[in-house]
């Protein structure tokens, strides 16, 4: 039996970020060992945890073997969490190190989602970025979000692809808004830099 059940990422919307209230009753109650509130915690982080996996590892598979083994994981320590309203930015530390586990394993020096494939077509033309809107460069698109830093890509996707506020970025990350706005304009200005070379 697998701990998310039937929760599928692509089936799963982007909701607005959970509010810590709902969290805290959660984890209260999955700490007791209620099987209900631990598939409702799954299905309110599934979404952002398979993104931020996504965004650092090379495959949609990969990534959902790690979000998989992230929500094991949290499930297992969840009596360590000190603060329950802070289950959603601790599950993606927990995504964060397995990826970089992953990474360390197999000896690779980058890791981007196999969706980014799929940037040109999408948000990051609605970002400005020269060469973002055509599909004949997809090579380029990709050589350049795979030279992001790894917390620089992060941002990014979670800001482009999946939406998120520079707010919500900052709770999930446990840093300042400022903090987190400074990393992505970083970004984007890597990526225009990338794409005008390319």
């Amino acid at each position: 039996m697998t701990v998310l059940g039937s929760v599928k990422p692509e089936a799963t919307p982007r909701p607005p970020l959970p509010d810590d209230a709902q969290d805290e009753r959660l984890v209260r109650r999955a700490r007791r060992g209620d099987a209900a509130s631990r598939e409702a915690l799954a299905r309110r982080w599934l979404g952002r945890a398979y993104g931020a996996a996504l965004a650092r590892v090379r495959s949609a598979v990969d990534a959902e073997d790690l979000v998989q083994e992230a929500f094991c994981r949290a499930f297992q320590k969840l009596a360590s969490l000190r603060d329950p309203t802070r289950f959603g930015p601790w599950l993606l530390q927990i995504v964060r190190n397995g990826a970089r586990d992953l990474h360390r394993r197999a000896g690779r020096a980058t890791f981007v989602g196999d969706a980014v494939e799929s940037l040109p077509g999408h948000g990051l033309a609605s970002e400005g970025l020269p060469g973002a809107e055509s599909t004949a460069d997809e090579g380029g698109a990709l050589a350049a979000w795979r030279a992001l830093p790894d917390e620089q890509r992060l941002v990014c996707w979670l800001k482009v692809m999946d939406g998120v506020t520079f707010r919500e970025i900052a709770a999930l990350l446990g840093q300042s808004k400022s903090a987190v706005y400074r990393t992505y304009t970083q970004g984007l200005e890597r990526l225009r830099r990338e794409l005008t070379r390319c």
